[in-house]
């Protein structure tokens, strides 16, 4: 279940309020045949994450709904997240594991032995959550409260990325964005699909930009702007070798190569996300920095919005 974007938290009884945690979303199915870690997109992380995977062994049959965090002195770092999100080797693995642990910050659950609760209420679901959390050592709940003004303000002075305002008698549609959860975040930023990059005609293997795009309301994709900054050396080789190139720009409004550039398309199939100040009046990215690339998300879902 997805989180509609908004630009000030609702209020009154019929809403409960979390911290927004900059992590990578995540179904864990917890059953006697083991611990299996989805993302978003569906695809199986379980063996990036082994940390997690003993974090939660033996809570029974049972399927949860979170995030996975890296915490860096309390608080969560994304940065921290990005080096271990792409790594599948066993000993690159193991080496992350010691470097950033994460943490999967539950939330929700779906599923308690064998009984799907999608259908149930929030407030039922919350409270067996806090049950069977209460009852095994070594879990981590999103923490939820009842005054959103207060919420936001603690968020804000802990450096936290938002907050997410919850219906009380919400059930949960699974793989929908619905109105009865709503995201507040503090940072602006976006998803984008990857349609091409830059390189200086001086070093013309070196990725030092990449050309953005974003989903339109009729499916097709528009020219967003470009983004350099935050791609360091390491970073640049990594989603450089994760776009598969084209001849042609895929999309109608292509930028030209400035004077001394060289530029690539690519197919849109690699989704980042970006921090940006605000959108030019016509509708480019102003002062965008780099975050990571987002597998857990699809390109249907790059509009710019996160």
């Amino acid at each position: 279940m997805l989180a509609t974007a908004i630009s000030a938290l609702p209020v009154g009884a019929g809403w409960a309020y979390e911290f927004k945690w900059d992590g990578v979303r995540a179904l864990i199915d917890v059953s006697d045949g083991g611990v299996r870690i989805r993302s978003r997109a569906g695809n199986d992380v379980t063996g990036g994450y082994p940390d997690v995977v003993a974090q939660v062994a033996g809570a029974g049959d049972a399927l949860f709904d979170g995030e996975i965090v890296v915490f860096v002195d309390g608080r969560p770092s994304f940065e921290r997240l990005q080096a271990r999100m792409h790594v599948r080797g066993r000993a690159d693995v193991t080496r992350l594991v010691g470097e950033a642990p994460a943490t999967f910050v539950v939330f929700d659950v779906l599923r308690r032995f064998g009984v799907d609760l999608t259908e149930r209420p929030w407030t039922e679901r919350r409270a067996t959550l806090e049950r069977f959390v209460a009852e095994h050592e070594g879990w981590t709940l999103s923490p939820s409260f009842d005054d959103g003004p207060a919420t936001e303000s603690v968020a804000r002075q802990h450096g936290l990325e938002g907050v997410v305002a919850k219906r009380l008698d919400s059930v949960y549609r699974p793989g929908r964005r619905s109105d009865d959860w709503r995201k507040l975040r503090f940072v602006r930023a976006g998803d984008f699909a990857v349609i091409g990059w830059e390189a200086a005609a001086a070093h013309p293997a070196t990725l030092s930009s990449l050309v953005l795009g974003v989903v339109t309301d009729d499916g097709g994709l528009r020219f967003a702007g470009k983004v350099g900054s935050g791609l360091s050396g390491r970073t640049a080789a990594l989603v450089k070798g994760l776009l598969v190139e084209r001849a042609d720009p895929p999309v109608t409004d292509a930028p030209r190569p400035m004077t001394g550039r060289l530029l690539h398309w690519v197919e849109p199939q690699v989704v980042v996300e970006v921090e940006f100040a605000a959108w030019t009046g016509d509708r480019r990215l102003r002062q965008p920095v780099f975050r990571g690339v987002r597998k857990d998300k699809r390109l249907d879902e790059a509009r710019g919005d996160g």
